[in-house]
């Protein structure tokens, strides 16, 4: 069937005959399938900008991995790896609630209705239905597709059904089978059945499939009888059949054409500012990528070392400017937080759960017990709540219960019963609960004939359904207004009692009599009440009278009165409407016959249109309802709801404006205004309407608001409160494309108040006035409205945030909001509470992530200054890959449930709320001082650790890959202390064990990559062990304990300084405020217990009262309570006390580190450099790693670079080797004397040195087809034809200076890692003569019995971390004999810490060292090579 075409379905005996295809009645709300969820959630998370950036990253950085595009230093799987486990939650997040929807598809399509074939009842699954089946539907089961009642079992072919799965309405609808088929089919038994397959023709022509619940338009043809089909002929599917026992209805639509599917639409994808704020500052955190980036690319093309034999230079295909950007924006990728989004994801929905489970908004209806708590239904909107500007509410149901009251009437000129909102009305009976004049109305019946027409009308118009449960009357009204005035009516005379078919039932008693009489009305025609007729009208037969009885609001019905001179009237809605009351005007007509016939005549044929049906049956209405006589008018109280003057005195104290939208007339809005305290006596209020109250002009120039942006006083502005007619508002409206002057300054009065009442306002208008301060309003406000109604819907959905209440009205406004209440009551705990303490978690854990990811960038790009601008990361790839898991988890706890004030302090001050409207927690402010710790932060860290560096390198742990993880657990330290620090006192126990938790799984994690040799060697084979000897450093448990105190204290002394004295922003001030009256408070109550007498002290209870405020218990003694309360320190002075005992720490532990330091005495021999000489310089910071490290003494000092020390040899043909003889006197003892040297600035850091090497060679494995190519450059790959094994920079650059100690014999062993040289083997055609081997390259260092396995080798192979190598090589020990022995050692070694035995240097006497100095440093600008003994440490 074509889209938007109607529908034509034909029944033969009860046998369907269809000329087109209709789809089936499967309904699947599923979104995949199993085919379909990895691309389709694939394309839905690749919407999101940050995870389209993270996969971009991934595939530059492989890439620059495999290709020569770029030099990659980043392995792909780094950030992939991530984004694939972050995308995975996400999908399977989504899966699972996918799951659920599949599940209860299932449930629903595989349900058995009961179809009628050839007259016997046959079951079949819902999903089988076809368009033209029968359907039997009986008492309580759902209706499963959109059908048409052949005939119903109720009276008069009636049915009632439950709307409330569509639109939330619990009271029962009334449904009418044609009568055309209803009595066709309807034979003396009753049932339906036997006499279908009679009817040899029936045909159905429906409108095409939409969505509109209210309306329905088609008609049906029986033997050549036609009738039109209205929306009381439709049964939706997901209606409930009620009060009847059966339904016999054909089916019209089916699955995604049913009307219910038709509105199961997803409600409109509302972005928060935060989120909007949040993907600004990443395309700005971009921009500083990319800016970082660049001038990072720039400093490696002008500073690159360039003269640096041992280097190489990389192969790029791209510009080279364009290369290094590329390094460098890979490398700095992790500045944009990836986990942001499934963080934020986590702690909205965990608020959220935060929100429901608030007991304090559970709400119990008193009529049904039914309890409603609070709903969620857009959990990324929870942080909305803290930053809401503008709150528009409807009044009906939202201020009031909707719980109608009638107080008072008007009828013939003379009013009726007296406004009382206490139980006054309890001994009248006369008339509904609530009303007190119903005996004088009936001692006036006689009298005034009105009376029993105004009854009469009250009776007869309505659409109320009478049902007897018990023998008692029960009516079902589709609104409280119908309810309250039909009870009315039957109390007082005139009840309702029924309906069968067109004819409704009326008992009537007469004046002064007990006995009733029944009534019987003939319905012909219904004008329905709408939104925008405003009234509704029935045309009846009352015996051979035709009657048109018509209630509706008093501006339209006064308008189509006979006499418009209606003066006593009017005074008496004025009166109605300024106590508060909801007025209603009542009237009548008689109507000649013929008149009626022919109208009657159109009012059919415009129901039987199948086009603008509604439309077409207002202009026949318009036809009819005139020259009105008007009886009177009703007036009814609607109650206002429990706590709402509070709540609204709240939300205007919090600064929140408050603009409220309403039908009522003007009057009625600013009677409930001041009841409310939406208006107070103390206001300017003014009026914009040019009949009733002052222009636009008058009051622009009254409050003298001639800027559209208002820079007005706080206090003027709250002072102000305008009232406008929906009049007004069309006027503006329709102003704009022609002189948008009006709305302009409509804008600008309407945003310099901080109340605004909308009267005689349509549902379009209500959500044209928030899309209005949306629109025009800048910067643009967080909007918030609350409704209670279907007809707040548009209103709702159009503002940021919407808020249902569960109502009378139904729950269309419950489920197209996007939070639930069950009173307005309940707005103040949702904004002021939840939503404050929301938006300061969400900015909190936002800045944090920022702030961490910050951390960790800086740390690299510092490191990228002293690894030759190469592009080295800091840590190692697979280490990182734990950041952002590690580090999101300590920041949950406070980011889910973190509160900076108690509830009750926030209630009693709710300016506190504006932290959110005037985004004080997240603003440029606050930007920079996150950026500023960051940066403070990284720098401590990195310059804690370098100081650390020749520690380190003592012990053996000065290699990249250690010195880098211990970087990176200093760096997931300081990222835990700053999230417990960040944390309040609620959450900050949590946050505590969720952050050693957090450690603990990077320590696990750490331990099990580090030691399971196979997952090593798989990963990156120099991460073997490196936690062990890492962890067997001091100086590493040292940095990890100065680190995170560090922090500590410079966070505490800073925290105070900006947020006490700089610059406190409202929660600071109120804090202080708080401190200061507590303070002030326990000292007073503590001198009350310990001064007073007993008879000062009042009662005993007062007294202990005191105690228990004091702290103290029943067996505490006054002084033991005075010694720990009543001298409470002050907040600043614990902040000095921290700052000082910080001081004093890192003083005493600076001491320590020195007296250390000074204790280890050292001869250091400088017996090669260049700077001295006068040629090539190193760089300042290249001498920055080139200086002795601190402690050291020049007397300790030994230069032996003039050319008179050493002698030019020429060896084996290779010229430019030095050999160095001196003698050396140590002025003091070196106890357990240290071999070492130092050679720099040598980059064993550089990004493509440390790369240049294949693993497999070294753990004597093949190795893989084309690695040697991909890792070693030809020079280091093969000599003289013969490939070189092992190949890469690093092997063959190996430092082959030699040393000898007169007198002393050294012990090499244990130089390098043990974990190290069980590993290194040498391959199985070694030694081949077919390749050149490690031994034969450095023949005078390298034993050919070892080849790789050399433990000066195999230390070589670490790299060092900084431009500087120190290497331990050389433990000796006296032997006892004093004959010279001579000791190859080479750079590096690490010796065991626990040798015994080991003798001092005595001092004052000659050592003579030899030195043969072949390590070329003649080209390294700068280069230097020292020889040191030095006191071996005793720390571990």
């Amino acid at each position: 069937m074509e889209e938007g075409q109607e529908r034509r379905i034909q029944l033969n005996s009860g046998r369907a005959q269809l000329d087109e295809y209709f789809i089936g009645n499967e309904v699947v709300t599923a979104k995949y399938t199993w085919y379909s969820f990895l691309p389709k959630n694939l394309w839905e998370q690749l919407h999101k900008f940050g995870n389209v950036y993270f996969l971009f990253i991934s595939v530059v950085m492989y890439l620059g991995e495999t290709t020569d595009l770029y030099v990659g230093t980043i392995r792909a799987f780094s950030t992939l790896g991530l984004l694939v486990m972050m995308m995975a939650v996400t999908a399977a997040v989504a899966l699972y609630d996918d799951i659920q929807r599949g599940r209860a598809d299932k449930e629903i399509n595989m349900s058995i209705a009961t179809v009628l074939v050839e007259g016997r009842e046959v079951e079949k699954k819902f999903k089988d239905l076809q368009v033209g089946d029968i359907l039997i539907v009986k008492k309580d089961q759902d209706f499963p597709a959109d059908t048409i009642p052949l005939h119903c079992s109720g009276e008069g072919g009636n049915c009632y059904v439950s709307t409330a799965n569509l639109d939330g309405e619990t009271n029962l609808k009334l449904k009418t089978a044609p009568s055309i088929t209803q009595k066709a089919l309807m034979n003396s038994s009753g049932s339906p059945a036997g006499s279908l397959s009679m009817l040899k023709r029936i045909e159905i022509v429906a409108e095409a499939p939409n969505g509109n619940i209210h309306d329905f338009n088609g008609n049906i043809t029986v033997e050549n009888q036609k009738a039109s089909l209205g929306q009381k002929q439709l049964l939706m599917r997901g209606t409930v059949l009620r009060n009847t026992d059966k339904c016999t209805c054909v089916i019209v639509y089916t699955g995604n054409d049913t009307r219910m599917v038709k509105n199961s639409r997803p409600a409109p994808m509302k972005q928060s500012n935060l989120e909007i704020t949040t993907n600004k500052a990443m395309f700005i955190v971009l921009f500083a990528q990319t800016l970082i980036s660049l001038t990072c690319g720039f400093l490696h093309i002008q500073f690159k070392p360039k003269h640096h034999w041992y280097l190489e230079e990389e192969r790029i295909i791209l510009p080279e400017w364009l290369a290094w950007w590329l390094t460098f924006f890979t490398l700095f990728s992790n500045l944009m937080p990836i986990s942001l989004y499934p963080t934020v994801e986590f702690c909205n929905a965990f608020q959220c759960r935060a929100i429901r489970l608030d007991e304090k908004m559970h709400y119990k209806f008193p009529d049904s017990n039914e309890l409603f708590e609070a709903r969620t239904r857009s959990t990324n909107l929870s942080q909305e709540l803290g930053q809401v500007g503008y709150v528009f509410s409807d009044k009906t149901g939202t201020l009031t219960q909707n719980d109608m009251i009638l107080r008072r009437l008007s009828i013939g000129g003379k009013k009726y019963g007296t406004f009382s909102s206490g139980p006054s009305f309890a001994k009248d009976k006369k008339m509904e609960a609530g009303f007190n004049g119903g005996k004088f109305l009936e001692a006036d019946r006689s009298s005034n004939r009105s009376i029993d027409r105004f009854l009469e009308i009250l009776a007869v118009s309505h659409t109320v359904m009478a049902t007897k449960k018990d023998g008692e009357l029960i009516y079902e009204a589709e609104s409280p207004d119908e309810y309250a005035l039909v009870k009315a009516a039957a109390v007082a005379g005139f009840e309702f009692k029924s309906r069968s078919g067109s004819d409704a039932t009326v008992s009537i008693r007469p004046h002064s009599q007990d006995k009733s009489q029944d009534v019987t009305y003939s319905l012909l025609a219904t004008n329905e009440f709408n939104s925008a007729r405003k009234r509704m009208s029935v045309l009846v037969k009352k015996g051979a009278e035709y009657l048109l009885l018509v209630k509706g609001a008093d501006n339209v019905m006064l308008e189509r009165a006979a006499q418009r001179n209606q003066a006593v009237l009017e005074a008496h809605l004025q009166e109605f409407a300024e106590e508060g009351l909801r007025t209603l005007v009542i009237g009548c007509r008689t109507i000649p016959m013929t008149e009626a016939t022919s109208w009657l005549n159109q009012f059919q044929e415009a129901q039987r249109a199948t086009a603008d049906r509604e439309e077409k049956l207002g202009q026949v209405a318009e036809q009819i309802e005139k020259s009105l006589e008007i009886v009177g008018a009703t007036a009814i109280e609607d109650k206002l709801q429990d706590g709402v003057p509070d709540t609204i005195q709240l939300i205007r104290d919090a600064g929140i404006k408050l603009w409220v939208l309403t039908g009522d007339k003007l009057e009625t809005a600013r009677n409930i205004g001041f009841s409310t305290r939406v208006l107070s006596t103390s206001m300017d209020i003014r009026i914009l309407d040019d009949e009733l109250g002052e222009d636009i002009d008058a009051i622009e120039n009254a409050w003298e608001c001639y800027s559209d942006v208002s820079d007005q006083e706080e206090e003027v502005v709250r002072s102000r409160a305008l009232m406008v007619t929906g009049k007004m508002v069309s006027l503006i409206w329709e102003s704009d494309g022609a002189d948008d002057s009006l709305k302009k300054k409509f804008q600008r009065i309407s945003t310099s108040c901080a109340v605004l009442i909308a009267c005689r306002v349509s549902p379009l208008q209500k959500a044209e006035l928030v899309s209005f301060i949306r629109e025009n309003v800048t910067p643009t406000p967080v909007t918030l409205a609350v409704g209670d109604g279907a007809n707040d819907v548009p209103m709702i959905q159009t503002a940021q945030v919407g808020v249902g209440i569960a109502g009378r009205e139904g729950r269309q406004a419950v489920n197209n909001s996007d939070f639930a209440i069950g009173q307005f009551r309940f707005l103040e705990r949702l904004l002021l509470l939840h939503g404050r303490w929301n938006y300061r978690r969400a900015c909190m854990f936002t800045l944090f992530t920022f702030w961490r990811n910050m951390v960790q960038v800086l740390m690299i790009v510092f490191y990228t200054f002293i690894s030759g601008y190469s592009g080295t990361s800091l840590f190692e790839d697979w280490i990182r890959l734990t950041f952002n898991g590690v580090c999101t988890m300590p920041i949950l706890p406070p980011g889910c449930m973190d509160q900076d004030f108690r509830e009750q302090i926030i209630l009693k001050n709710p300016k506190q709320y504006q932290v959110g409207p005037n985004s004080e927690d997240l603003n440029s402010k606050k930007v920079a001082m996150t950026i500023s710790v960051a940066v403070l932060h990284a720098f401590v860290i990195v310059v804690i650790t370098l100081l650390a560096f020749p520690g380190l390198e003592i012990v053996g742990s000065g290699d990249y890959y250690t010195f880098g993880t211990i970087c990176y657990t200093c760096l997931i330290l300081d990222v835990n202390y700053r999230a417990i620090f960040l944390s309040n006192n609620n959450s900050r126990s949590l946050t505590i064990w969720v952050a050693l938790a957090a450690f603990l799984l990077y320590s696990v994690y750490l331990l099990v990559y580090t030691n399971w040799p196979w997952l090593c060697n798989k990963l990156t084979p120099n991460m073997f062990k490196v936690p062990d000897h890492m962890s067997a450093s001091a100086y590493f448990w040292i940095c990890i304990f100065i680190v995170p105190f560090t922090a500590f204290v410079y966070d505490t002394f800073f925290h105070w300084v900006y947020h006490t004295v700089i610059d406190p922003d409202r929660a600071d001030r109120l804090r202080i405020k708080l401190e200061n009256d507590e303070h002030s408070r326990s000292l007073l109550d503590c001198r009350l217990t310990s001064e007073s007498s007993d008879e000062e002290m009042g009662s005993a209870s007062e007294g202990e009262g005191l105690m228990a405020r004091c702290g103290a218990s029943e067996f505490e003694s006054l002084e033991m309570m005075n010694w720990m309360n009543c001298d409470k320190v002050a907040y600043d002075t614990r902040v000095f006390s921290l700052a000082i005992a910080g001081g004093v720490v890192m003083e005493l532990l600076a001491l320590l580190c020195w007296s250390q330091s000074s204790s280890k005495n050292q001869v250091r021999i400088i017996y090669d450099e260049r700077w001295i000489n006068g040629e090539q310089g190193s760089s300042w910071l290249e001498d920055l790693f080139l200086a002795y490290p601190i402690g050291t003494n020049l007397n300790e000092v030994v230069n032996a670079t003039k050319k008179k020390d050493y002698i030019n040899v020429t060896r084996d043909g290779r010229p430019n080797e030095r050999k160095i003889t001196l003698a050396v006197a140590p002025t003091h003892d070196i106890k357990n004397p240290l071999l070492f040297y130092s050679t720099g600035p040598f980059y064993q850091n550089y990004n493509y040195y440390m790369k240049s090497e294949v693993y497999q060679e070294l753990y004597g494995l093949e190795a893989p087809p084309g690695k040697r190519d991909a890792r070693c450059p030809k020079r280091v790959r093969e000599q003289d034809g013969k490939p070189l094994v092992p190949c890469g920079l690093k092997a063959q650059s190996l430092f082959n200076d030699t040393f000898k100690v007169e007198g002393f014999e050294i012990d090499k062993t244990d130089v390098a890692w043990p974990s190290d040289v069980d590993r290194y083997r040498n391959t199985k055609d070694y030694p081949d003569a077919n390749k050149r081997w490690l031994y034969e390259v450095f023949p005078d260092t390298v034993k050919k019995a070892e080849n790789v396995k050399d433990e000066d080798f195999v230390n070589w192979m670490r790299p060092s971390a900084v431009p500087r190598v120190d290497r331990k090589g050389f433990v000796g020990w006296i032997s006892g004999c004093k004959d010279e022995r001579e000791a190859l050692a080479l750079f590096g070694g690490n010796p065991p810490f626990f040798l015994a035995l080991l003798l001092a240097l005595p001092p004052l006497q000659n050592y003579t060292i030899e030195i043969e100095s072949r390590f070329n440093v003649d080209s390294l600008p700068g280069g230097q090579k020292s020889e040191n003994h030095e006191s071996s440490t005793n720390w571990t």
